[in-house]
């Protein structure tokens, strides 16, 4: 692999950890029922930095998916590149789906964890919101996967470019040539 490609997977391998380090962040912080106290005028929720994880790890996603559109070229999957294979096309959606995901499960999340008030049914109970297990840390994993998902599409279009040193040579195809006769420079000279 040359630098350029190392360099490329390096980058966007660093983003997702940072999406998904601060999506976990997120999870361990997020705000528990048990923490939530029901006054008569609503719910009082305490203070929690999930819904700065949660906003962050979101951002990052996009950086990610952003960094990897400018550097790989647009859009990946539609694109007639010689070298793109059916499975390079395939990582690259799979990487596109993987952060809409994410990006919405993250930001619904941080928006719930900071909701305020309560809903009052109409027997007066109140009902607090709370974000349930799981939200944050899905939203992590699947920032990840995206940016494992563009790794792998890169690698497998980058394998697929073959580099030579010379240009093919054409040989003259006739019934009276002599190749012994009339030899062809290797490497030809230009």
């Amino acid at each position: 692999m040359d630098s350029k490609a190392v360099g490329f997977c390096g980058v966007v391998a660093v983003l997702g950890i940072i999406s998904a380090a601060a999506g976990f962040a997120g999870e361990a912080t997020r705000v528990k029922p048990t923490e939530v106290y029901i006054t008569r005028l609503g719910c009082i929720y305490p203070s929690s930095p999930a819904l700065a994880f949660g906003v962050i790890s979101a951002i990052f996603a996009i950086i990610t998916q952003a960094y990897i559109s400018v550097t790989f070229g647009g859009c990946r999957c539609c694109r007639d590149d010689p070298n793109s294979t059916p499975i390079s096309k395939l990582l690259s959606v799979l990487s596109w789906v993987a952060t809409v995901i994410a990006v919405i499960l993250l930001f619904t999340a941080a928006g719930l964890n900071n909701k305020e008030g309560g809903q009052v049914d109409t027997y007066g109970n109140i009902t607090c919101y709370v974000v349930k297990p799981g939200i944050f840390a899905t939203g992590a994993i699947l920032a990840l996967l995206s940016a494992v998902f563009a790794i792998s599409a890169y690698v497998t279009v980058s394998e697929g470019q073959q580099t030579t040193t010379y240009p093919p040579v054409g040989f003259p195809m006739c019934a009276s040539f002599d190749p012994e006769k009339n030899p062809v420079p290797y490497p030809p000279r230009y």
